[in-house]
């Protein structure tokens, strides 16, 4: 996991192109980056390399595989057990498209995906099972302005040298 990397102004810019468009040939990003294709596949290369691109994935419509309704579900966790990680049990729980461990009243947040209500509720059951979850509150989302934005690289890259 890469943490405060420092990128240059032309890593950050290729960064934000990636991000809109991650299936872009390295020749059109080299000539949007005002260089050759391949120096283009050797800077992705060392941004994969030291961890600031985690992947590629396919963004799929969830409305396409009937998973129409879009809950967070707050999860708080029984005294005493707090040192006890309850991610890798969330994780198990193919319907949990997120899990965050949070400060606040709640000790987790998840981002449940689910065909219906009858079946959000069998999911959140299914959480609410899981050892050591003392109780959960869930909030079901209407309707979603926008969901995976690309992240800024501008600040990032703030004073690098290239």
């Amino acid at each position: 996991m890469a943490k405060n990397v420092s990128l240059s102004q032309t890593d950050a810019k290729l960064l934000t192109i990636l991000q809109a468009d991650g299936r872009r040939s390295y020749a059109d990003l080299g000539a949007d980056l005002g260089m050759a294709g391949p120096s283009a596949h050797e800077r992705v290369k060392k941004l994969e390399s030291r961890g600031v691109i985690r992947g590629y994935s396919a963004d799929v419509d969830p409305a396409a595989l009937g998973l129409g309704v879009l809950a967070f579900t707050w999860v708080t966790q029984a005294p005493g057990t707090i040192a006890t990680d309850l991610m890798p049990a969330f994780e198990e729980i193919a319907e949990v498209e997120e899990c965050h461990h949070i400060a606040g009243e709640a000790d987790y947040i998840l981002k449940i995906r689910a065909h219906d209500m009858e079946h959000l509720g069998v999911v959140v059951r299914h959480v609410q099972l899981t050892e050591h979850v003392f109780s959960t509150e869930t909030d079901v989302v209407f309707t979603t302005g926008f969901e995976r934005r690309s992240r800024p690289t501008v600040r990032a890259a703030e004073g690098a040298a290239e």
